[in-house]
């Protein structure tokens, strides 16, 4: 286990405006020539004062917020709030972030510096080319999906377990002002759907809005319960997790479906979670689909749905770029980010066919200007009717 650390003495620190001053340079990064970040730089320390006077009254409240569904990689709800309250969310993740991250295991790869996606696929291969040079029949993998996590964690635990740390009374009320904000409800019903409920169902007393940089970080914070369980007290060496996502190695299914039994009877009682039905175990030498790849001790593959998403995603911005409305800039950018994904996995065949969809679009944006070009009259005076080219009017 980590060493105990508790925090003290933080509220200071927090609203401090040398602190307020680098959580709103936090904040800005990649987005500052957006209108509402624009115009709070446009008064910027007045701007700073009127949130540090807020926090410093214990009357700062956030939101309201902003709501969007997104369909990547499956339909979710998603929360924004506005500028000044995300300078306020930075302010708070500068200083809980690296000591909450001290107290986690090596092997959780989610929303941490120097960790990642990437690399913890590396890790569970690197770990499934161990098991598969033992001996015997071949090892088993348990994937565990956790129902609706964002949607279902529970403030009342949460703060249970931030407060265990956190003995800071002013840090503390503020946090539980963030964990329980009545700005919005984000908490799903047991067992149901974002689509499934109306807008009176939505709960207070239990889960994070999607998309902010708090509820990452007590995301985090609260499934490291669970690390640490499994860690330290049922023993479980190859066990990995990316946020919600858990995969664990074992010789033999029994001692898979033993474990699957506790976690699940941990996660109930600890922290009120459910698995869902997407949670298994599965031979080893199937691949094991981990961070939108499929996996396997020799090799790599992006999932068939993280393929059609890039075929996709490719398509419509080959074509904007044909059309002109991408500059050279944007495309390289947008390039870079798929060239990212493939570099990680094998990808021959798929970097062949995206750039056939390049190509086919080129000639699409070709053809049509062609077409336009061909049905344009530069010579007709389109100002003369009832006669062609007006000819018939002057005489010859």
């Amino acid at each position: 286990m980590s060493e105990i650390t508790t925090i003290v003495n933080a509220w200071a620190v927090v609203c401090c405006f040398g602190w307020l001053l680098e959580a709103f340079r936090n904040a800005r990064k990649g987005k500052r020539y957006r209108a509402e970040v624009m115009a709070f730089t446009a008064h910027l320390e007045d701007n700073l004062l009127i949130i540090q006077a807020g926090m410093i009254a214990g009357d700062y409240e956030l939101g309201p917020y902003r709501k969007l569904w997104v369909y990547v990689p499956k339909k979710r709800l998603v929360m924004a709030l506005p500028f000044p309250d995300r300078i306020v969310q930075w302010s708070l993740y500068q200083f809980l972030n690296p000591i909450f991250d001290k107290l986690m295991i090596e092997d959780s790869y989610a929303c941490r510096v120097g960790k990642g996606s990437h690399k913890a696929a590396k890790r569970l291969q690197y770990w499934m080319r161990q098991a598969d040079r033992k001996p015997g029949p071949g090892w088993y993998v348990l994937k565990l999906d956790i129902s609706k996590y964002f949607y279902r964690v529970n403030h009342e635990k949460l703060l249970a377990i931030l407060a265990r740390r956190v003995k800071d009374p002013d840090m503390m009320a503020f946090l539980r002002a963030v964990v329980n904000s009545r700005a919005e409800p984000f908490g799903l019903p047991r067992g149901k759907k974002p689509e499934d409920i109306g807008p009176d169902e939505w709960l207070y007393d239990v889960g994070m809005p999607i998309g902010n940089l708090t509820s990452q970080l007590f995301a985090n914070i609260y499934l490291n319960e669970l690390d640490q369980y499994c860690k330290h007290q049922l023993k479980i060496h190859y066990y990995i997790r990316y946020m919600d996502d858990v995969i664990i190695l074992a010789p033999d299914k029994e001692t898979l479906r033993a474990w699957k039994a506790k976690i699940e009877a941990f996660l109930w009682d600890e922290l009120a979670l459910d698995l869902n039905s997407k949670t298994s175990i599965r031979p080893m030498r199937q691949g094991v689909e981990f961070v939108g790849l499929r996996i396997w001790p020799t090799h790599m593959k992006l999932r068939k749905s993280t393929v059609r998403r890039i075929k996709s995603e490719v398509r419509k911005f080959s074509e904007r770029y044909a059309t002109g409305e991408y500059s050279r800039e944007e495309f390289d950018r947008r390039i870079a980010s798929v060239r990212g994904m493939l570099d990680h996995a094998e990808s021959a065949s798929l970097r062949w066919r995206l750039n056939e969809i390049y190509r086919a679009e080129l000639e699409k944006a070709a053809k049509k200007k062609l077409r336009e070009e061909a049905e344009h009259e530069p010579f007709t005076d389109h100002r003369k009717s009832g006669t062609r080219d007006g000819a018939a009017s002057q005489g010859d």
